[in-house]
């Protein structure tokens, strides 16, 4: 019997996800949801996320499902051990790596909160120099988006499936647009070829509509992962460089789908997605590949566990957001066991 566990991204915290958060009233739990509160200032964590702005700002919403995930992990986890279920493989949806790294002992929860917080602060800096945003893309096959996009400044912010993708980029038109193949935040310094003219997002989203594409605008205010947050992967690579990080305890993926088997890797991987495509269409092939009995998403909301059982439909998918108790959850896990 075995797991894998996926991290929810950004866009769907919720007053009430996870109810069971915190019923154990154990002292890690209780210590990671009061740094939380301390770190966003605020009393009642579920009573600001009942505020649709509040829950949407960057800085509240990137420490937010850091320390929840890792709260949860930290009732979870015990459960899942003592229950000798084992974990095939860990990783995280945009945000979510940063929880992923800390549940595979990579990173110390307290310093994957603070550093979530840093990303937050490097990414709205970076969006306020290039305005941008987000885009989901479905029901067009990725190469004809790959197609609209050609000569544009609006890139692959996430491929998710065949025909579903994020795409991310200018929210007008500018001159000097950074080009999207130069999205690795390892070479931006060679980054020379620039746009003279690039289409912003709307004008993109037009021209796929146009193709028969279902084009959903993204609650967020940065583009990440495009080209537009290269200085904030930069920032970020800089930050990580002063962090403990170790050897994962845990099979680990990146959002490169690469294996991670050292605490270098891990940094290179968290800097360069901020810049980068995620290409988790490819992570959960990986972990599918490593036959768990189940996929446990653990966040708010149910959108990776969604993607899993459009691509995977073999292996059960559920999100730990869906149950209104960690008995619950575990029974699942239990019950899905071939």
């Amino acid at each position: 019997m075995s797991v894998a566990i996926v991290f929810s991204g950004q866009g769907n915290q919720h007053p009430a996800m996870l109810p069971w958060l915190g019923d154990d009233a154990s002292p890690s739990t209780t210590a990671l949801l009061s740094l939380m509160c301390e770190t966003l200032d605020v009393a009642d964590w579920r009573a600001a996320l009942a505020d649709p702005a509040w829950a949407r700002t960057n800085a509240h919403a990137q420490v937010l499902i850091t320390t929840t995930a890792l709260a949860a992990w930290s009732q979870i986890a015990p459960r899942l051990v003592s229950a000798s279920i084992e974990i095939d493989g860990v990783a995280g949806y945009s945000v979510g790596e940063l929880a992923a790294c800390a549940a595979a002992g990579v990173l110390d929860h307290a310093d994957a909160i603070a550093l979530a917080a840093r990303r937050a602060a490097l990414m709205d800096e970076a969006g306020r120099a290039h305005a941008g945003g987000l885009c989901g893309v479905t029901g067009l096959a990725s190469a004809d988006v790959d197609d609209v996009l050609r000569g544009t400044a609006v890139s692959i912010a996430i491929r998710n499936g065949e025909d579903s993708v994020v795409i991310g980029g200018p929210l007008r038109p500018t001159l000097g647009a950074v080009a999207p193949e130069a999205s690795d935040a390892s070479d931006a310094s060679d980054a020379s070829d620039m746009f003279d003219k690039s289409e912003a997002l709307d004008a993109v989203e037009a021209s796929l509509a146009s193709r028969g594409a279902r084009c959903t605008r993204l609650a967020v205010a940065v583009a990440s992962h495009t080209p537009l947050m290269r200085a904030a992967a930069e920032g970020f690579s800089s930050e990580l460089s002063g962090a403990a990080m170790h050897a994962p305890a845990l099979a680990l993926f990146d959002s490169d789908a690469n294996r991670v088997w050292t605490g270098d890797q891990a940094r290179a991987g968290l800097a360069r997605q901020i810049a980068h495509t995620v290409r988790w269409d490819e992570v959960m092939d990986q972990l599918a590949a490593r036959g768990p009995s189940c996929v446990l998403e653990i966040g708010g909301g149910q959108a990776l566990a969604r993607l899993w059982q459009q691509r995977h439909p073999l292996i059960p998918a559920r999100s730990a957001d869906e149950f209104r108790t960690l008995d619950g959850v575990l029974a699942w896990i239990e019950r899905s066991a071939p």
